[in-house]
């Protein structure tokens, strides 16, 4: 079974520079969360990824048998 997950690129500051910008990668709240504190979604850059459970092997894989 696999979860339907959201992908954004974040708007940061820059600690160097000060200055806003859009991460390169597109990244799930929590993971933005934990790697840049108080960013903001660009929300026109919304990505819907269907994804598998940590603990299933996806529908497509086959067991290695031949």
């Amino acid at each position: 079974m696999s979860t339907a997950t959201e992908f954004f690129r974040w708007w940061i500051t820059d600690e160097r520079t000060g200055e806003r910008r859009l991460t390169t990668y597109a990244l799930t709240r929590a993971d933005a969360a934990r790697a840049f504190p108080g960013a903001e979604p660009d929300l026109q850059t919304r990505e819907l990824r269907y994804l598998h459970e940590p603990n299933q092997a996806p529908a497509n894989s086959r067991s290695g048998d031949r």
